[in-house]
């Protein structure tokens, strides 16, 4: 894989990784037999509130693994992933999304479920997710976190992200639109 090149008139040719490991965790691909495990979360407003992710239930989650992830990860708008320990319980959820074949950008979410939570999860899973990235031509990981949530922010500061500013009413949140801290860590930095 290797970065985007202007003067050569070519795009990134980055992939989102199908599976990766760090310490005891595995951060893959959902599969239909995670979904009666993740399938609260997105009903939960602690969890899936937080990180944004549609208020779903497991029905629509297979629907949706089934027909629309497949294509949103070729087309480089989304890849979901499971954090899983290596037992296999599940812990959490991850994504790469908003992939930038021109800029080499690429954006990070991520979640965990309560029982995971405080347990440097989220920070390693993400930190995998990012030297993928950089290992692969990325230059630039964003993430947008919605102002006030401190452990989103704890996670992203322990990996160097850097805050640049605020976009106004870009996530949802509560059944209403609110304001987000975007967070950015870039290759030279790592």
């Amino acid at each position: 894989m290797s970065a985007s090149d202007p003067d050569r008139m070519e795009l990134s040719s980055y992939r989102f990784p199908d599976e990766l490991e760090v310490d005891d965790l595995i951060v893959r691909a959902p599969l239909d037999s995670d979904i009666e495990a993740i399938a609260p979360a997105f009903l939960d407003p602690d969890v899936g509130g937080e990180a944004g992710l549609p208020r779903i239930g497991p029905e629509m989650l297979r629907a949706a693994l089934a027909t629309q992830i497949p294509a949103m990860r070729e087309q480089g708008l989304m890849s979901p992933y499971v954090i899983a320990d290596t037992a296999g319980a599940v812990l959490g959820g991850a994504a790469l999304h908003h992939f930038d074949p021109l800029r080499d950008t690429v954006e990070v979410g991520y979640w965990l479920l309560h029982d995971a939570r405080g347990r440097g999860v989220a920070t390693r899973a993400v930190g995998a997710m990012v030297d993928h990235a950089f290992a692969n031509g990325i230059c630039r990981v964003e993430a947008h976190v919605r102002i006030g949530n401190d452990a989103s922010e704890r996670v992203l500061d322990r990996l160097g992200f850097e805050r640049e500013g605020v976009k106004r009413r870009l996530l949802r949140h509560g059944g209403r639109r609110v304001d987000a801290t975007l967070f950015a860590v870039v290759a030279a930095d790592a």
